[in-house]
């Protein structure tokens, strides 16, 4: 086995064709979600196949490159940002029926969102997409999926692959202009309606928040992972992201338009 790189170092290996990482009280729920898009001809997510003896949850290896550095210039290119978008659409498109259809107790780690529309993933980033030939092939990591509206799940990905975040936080290399350039390409690419477009900066702001919210929260219930999240600033830069969005907010809806 070896390490995989990226969040939670340490805890998610590679094993062959398979990935071991943490289970938690969501991943039965999850590994029946994952079927359910299989089932329905989505293959661009792993296949679920054990929850280990060891409380450990085993899935499929999604091949490709990930991009952890959000300044990385392959994640504003043209060409990535409709395939993400368009790959975005049709897994919301497979997501479709299974709050209804699952028929057993669901649990997952992020609260649900009213209307419950279908199932987001919840942390649609670059850092959570495979990529391969300058395109996006796979989404990964799932822990973070509860049931919600398709534009909540849509403003987090249009925030995080703009992405909508002031220039002088660490990382972010482009400024509004071409934020608001690559905000235009990913909407344009899903499609989006003229309705959602106008609620997106709102959408993107109270996202953020349930965001820090859920981080406070679990902090102060003593989760080292957001207890070390926290520590590290990553509420307050979500917050000053909100700030930003919002003094913003009538230039992202003139470039929405």
């Amino acid at each position: 086995m070896k390490p995989l790189e990226g969040g939670r170092a340490g805890q998610i290996w590679r094993n062959g064709n398979t990935v071991i990482r943490p289970s938690g009280a969501w991943t039965p729920t999850v590994h029946r979600f994952l079927r359910h898009l299989r089932s329905g001809g989505f293959l661009a997510a792993p296949e679920p196949i054990e929850i280990s003896a060891e409380n450990q949850d085993v899935v499929s290896f999604v091949a490709g490159r990930v991009c952890e550095d959000l300044g990385d210039p392959l994640v504003g290119s043209e060409t990535m940002l409709i395939s993400a978008a368009r790959l975005l659409r049709d897994f919301h498109s497979a997501s479709h029926g299974f709050l209804e259809g699952d028929g057993e107790v669901q649990t997952w780690m992020l609260p649900p969102q009213e209307p419950r529309e279908i199932v987001c993933h919840g942390d649609y980033a670059p850092y959570n997409v495979a990529t391969a030939q300058h395109e996006a092939v796979g989404i990964i990591d799932f822990d973070a999926a509860h049931p919600a509206p398709r534009l909540w799940d849509l403003a987090y990905g249009v925030y995080r692959w703009a992405p909508l975040s002031d220039p002088s936080n660490p990382g972010v290399i482009s400024g509004l202009d071409e934020q608001l350039r690559r905000a235009e390409i990913f909407c344009k690419a899903y499609g989006t309606t003229a309705e959602e477009r106008r609620q997106l900066p709102e959408t993107i702001c109270r996202r953020l928040q349930a965001l820090v919210d859920f981080m406070q929260t679990r902090a102060s219930a003593g989760d080292k992972t957001f207890v070390e999240d926290v520590a590290a600033g990553d509420a307050r830069l979500y917050l000053s992201d909100i700030d930003y969005i919002s003094n913003h907010r009538d230039r992202l809806l003139r470039a929405l338009r």
